[in-house]
């Protein structure tokens, strides 16, 4: 048997770790009193205001194209 950790992202469960499962092979899930910290979610208006011509919104040392990649992710 194994331990992992894993969180429910209001449609499925996501492991944090890579963990070989094979398929019809029984799990128990155990459900803690505990959350994650919710990531606020920017609103299209927000990043447009970043996008500004002249707005200096990335910061110096990232590039362009890796900060908007993290605007999506979060």
């Amino acid at each position: 048997m194994t331990s992992i950790y894993a969180y429910y992202d209001g449609h499925n469960y996501v492991t944090q770790e890579n963990v070989p499962v094979k398929e019809n092979q029984h799990v128990i899930i155990t459900l803690l009193d505990d959350f994650l910290p919710q990531k606020k979610r920017r609103s299209l208006e927000e990043i447009k205001f970043y996008m500004k011509d002249g707005c200096r919104s990335v910061p110096a040392n990232v590039s362009t194209v890796d900060y908007i990649r993290q605007l999506r992710e979060d």
